[in-house]
């Protein structure tokens, strides 16, 4: 699974799609495409759902956001 499917897969839903746009500002384009292949390449035993799954938890501590403070951000973008 390469990274374009990988975006269009979080972008199904409107908070996806502010996520994904945070990861992209916050890491930029390559670094999100290197990052997400290493997560595929150390869990292949994984299924797709499960390695997304622990991808956004890793991006999540490797950007550093305290707390809820991503889940205020999606949040903010329906407000």
């Amino acid at each position: 699974m390469n990274l374009r499917e990988l975006r269009d897969f979080i972008c199904e839903s409107p908070k996806g799609q502010v996520l994904d746009s945070l990861i992209c500002v916050e890491l930029g384009l390559e670094e999100y495409e290197i990052f997400w292949q290493a997560h595929q390449d150390m869990n292949p035993e994984l299924s797709f759902e499960d390695t997304v799954v622990q991808f956004l938890i890793d991006v999540h501590d490797y950007i550093g956001f305290a707390g809820d403070d991503i889940e205020k951000v999606v949040a903010a973008a329906h407000e």
